[in-house]
């Protein structure tokens, strides 16, 4: 899975070894300026991705599954201003947007379930039964 951290911990400690599949080096066919921010949770059941995608229209976002990749776009538009109209400041970045995520193994390509609330993206990765732990009674 391909995701980028930013806290300053270097990835040669045991703690986080099982963190590597996460922290890949960028997609290289993603801009680092185009890249959304995102956090990666993981629980028994599935994997949680939150794609920070402010002002972004929900029907403008597109989230797809190619081989081993899950991949978010979506494009955040220039607003139209009437022609006589001075623009004094303009710092919002108005780009396509692009990030790229390569699943783990364990994660199921089908029946991914996805919520946007509050310029959030929430995408819900579910991991496939053969892979969560199985409590075996024994008599």
């Amino acid at each position: 899975m391909e995701v980028v951290f930013e806290n300053g911990w270097n990835g040669n400690g045991w703690m986080l070894d099982r963190l590597a599949s996460f922290r890949q080096a960028a997609d290289a066919a993603t801009d680092p300026n185009t890249r959304a921010r995102a956090d990666v949770m993981e629980d028994k059941d599935a994997y949680h991705f939150y794609v920070e995608m402010p002002g972004i229209k929900v029907g403008s976002i597109d989230v797809q599954v190619e081989d081993d990749r899950l991949i978010v776009e979506a494009e955040r538009k220039r607003p139209e201003w009437p022609q006589q109209t001075q623009v004094h400041l303009a710092e919002r970045e108005y780009s396509p947007i692009k990030r790229a995520f390569r699943l783990p193994l364990n994660a199921r390509r089908d029946g991914i379930r996805a919520t946007y609330i509050d310029g959030v993206l929430e995408l819900t990765v579910e991991k496939r039964m053969e892979s969560k732990p199985i409590k075996v009674r024994v008599n």
